[in-house]
């Protein structure tokens, strides 16, 4: 079953008409469909989900996306480490890992002080399916999950659990 989203569903109560009011019904779509699968959801003051699993942490953003501004993105972010220090070795394996990987992408992050490496996986929020956004958070939880261990055993840095 899909959750289209139609002009009656806009609260009244929302502070911006449009694209706002359009993230924020999508948003509290995905809450709602986690939050039945998982039985609860953390949220933040933006309206982002945050799951944490095993040695991993999983962030759910909805964003306007398109030419219209009236399209809405779903992205789902698997933090794999942080402070691991690039290398070229690094980045022949994350674009290796992303070439054999069928749903996301790895990126590697670096800031004046640390560095992440996140997978996310994206998918259009507008028609929401509640399989297609359950798969994609298990296929982004269990795969960073997994490189976690990978990837800080062979090139270092810290997995999200021992931050």
């Amino acid at each position: 079953m899909t959750y289209p989203l139609k002009s009656g569903d806009l609260s009244s109560s929302d502070s911006k008409k449009g694209i706002m009011s359009k993230v924020s019904q999508v948003q509290k779509k995905v809450q709602s469909i986690l939050s039945s699968e998982l039985g609860s959801v953390n949220v933040d003051a933006d309206g982002n989900l945050k799951i944490t699993y095993e040695s991993t942490a999983l962030v759910i953003t909805t964003f306007e996306f398109g030419k219209k501004s009236d399209e809405t993105i779903i992205e789902v972010t698997g933090v794999v480490s942080m402070d691991t220090p690039a290398s070229p070795k690094l980045y022949k394996y994350l674009n290796d890992k992303n070439a054999a990987l069928h749903f996301g992408a790895l990126h590697h992050g670096q800031g004046t002080n640390s560095s992440i490496i996140l997978l996310k996986y994206s998918i259009l929020g507008d028609f929401l399916d509640p399989e297609e956004l359950l798969n994609a958070v298990r296929a982004v939880i269990l795969m960073a999950d997994l490189l976690d261990d990978e990837i800080t055993k062979e090139f270092g840095g810290t997995r999200f659990i021992d931050r």
